[in-house]
């Protein structure tokens, strides 16, 4: 660009024309302003990225990204990439914000460092860019894929063994409780309210549930991450039936539970394992 308004300039000093001049300073005024405005559209916006949720191998990690403009001066083609070529872009709004979605597509197991991003412009005109690399504070935890696995993985107990719960039913007597209309007439204590006591009716209560233990030695005969996969995919079908299960590992151990907080740590164990 310097080197052709040099060349108008020259042209127009040779030929006295007045034109040629005004090309030359007009050409000259665009890309001093430019150097400035460019600089100003990215100038004092502000960042802020979401924690991304863990993923299963296979999967993409999903990154959403914020870009926050304080001021009272709208932002306009504001890029977002990996490199400052391929790029997207977006408009952020004076005193708002714009949200910027970035998948990544995790293979392996394990913690994953998301690559550096950059943001940049070339508004208004195009001649200059200006930019700025910055990284992601977080990383993408990579659970096991899923492999559902092709024998029976666990010890369990059902019934009357320790682990199991109670709910109402007709099996054990539970406790006694005052008669409530709709309770059945055959749990009423008739002898109860013959000697004066008022309406009693009896509760019982079924024992229900199962616990199922994992164990690494139960699969270590299988390629690693292969076992990883069935270890995986057991403890999310035993958390989808609400059971108790445990997870046992070479260094870590997880006692009987239930629950996504106790599905999230055993399969954190197995994916930094």
């Amino acid at each position: 660009m310097l080197l052709i308004i040099v060349l108008i300039l020259i042209a127009a000093t040779n030929y006295q024309n007045n034109m040629g001049y005004m090309a030359g300073f007009v050409l000259l005024a665009i890309g001093s302003l430019s150097t400035f405005y460019t600089y100003r559209n990215l100038r004092q916006l502000k960042i802020k990225m979401i924690k991304p949720k863990a993923v299963y191998v296979g999967e993409s990690a999903t990154l959403d990204i914020e870009v926050i403009n304080g001021t009272q001066q709208y932002r306009a083609s504001v890029g977002i990439g990996e490199t400052k070529v391929k790029m997207s872009l977006l408009d952020v709004p004076q005193q708002s914000s714009s949200q910027f979605t970035k998948t990544f597509l995790v293979t392996k197991r394990g913690w994953f460092n998301v690559p550096r991003m950059v943001i940049s412009s070339v508004f208004p005109f195009g001649i200059f860019q200006v930019w700025s690399w910055f990284k992601i504070p977080y990383q993408v935890l990579a659970y096991p894929k899923p492999i559902p696995a092709p024998i029976n993985l666990s010890d369990s107990n059902q019934g009357d063994e320790e682990g199991s719960h109670s709910m109402k039913g007709s099996e054990d007597f539970y406790s006694v409780k005052e008669y409530q209309p709709g309770d059945p007439l055959k749990q009423v204590m008739w002898k109860a309210y013959a000697r004066g006591r008022g309406m009693l009716s009896k509760e019982f209560e079924d024992k229900v549930g199962q616990q199922k233990i994992f164990s690494w030695q139960s699969v270590a005969h299988y390629e690693k991450e292969l076992a990883l996969s069935y270890l995986c995919h057991e403890l999310i079908e035993a958390n989808k039936k609400g059971i108790d299960f445990g997870l046992e590992m070479p260094e870590k151990k997880f006692d009987l539970a239930n629950g996504d907080k106790h599905l999230y740590d055993c399969l954190t164990a197995l994916a930094i394992f």
